[in-house]
């Protein structure tokens, strides 16, 4: 995959996080994150830590955030 298609990818993993997010976060918080952390899992190289399970919700909002907002502005480009 090249450069152009990676990016496009996360930009459209990081628009269906925060979508999910939007729609399901205040109803369903561990669903959300459950889900979008799955969004995430699916893009080669990024990778979880071995204690993302024992983490916090609130710690892991603020995470998959930092990702969304990551993705979404282009990852720095």
């Amino acid at each position: 995959m090249n450069n152009n298609n990676e990016m496009d990818l996360i930009k459209a993993v990081s628009m269906a996080s925060r979508i999910f997010d939007v729609v399901e976060g205040d109803k369903s918080p561990t669903k959300s994150i459950e889900q979008r952390a799955k969004f995430y899992k699916m893009i080669e190289g990024i990778d979880f830590p071995n204690d993302w399970d024992d983490l916090t919700l609130e710690e892991k909002r603020r995470r998959l955030d930092k990702l969304d907002k990551l993705g979404l502005s282009g990852g720095g480009s």
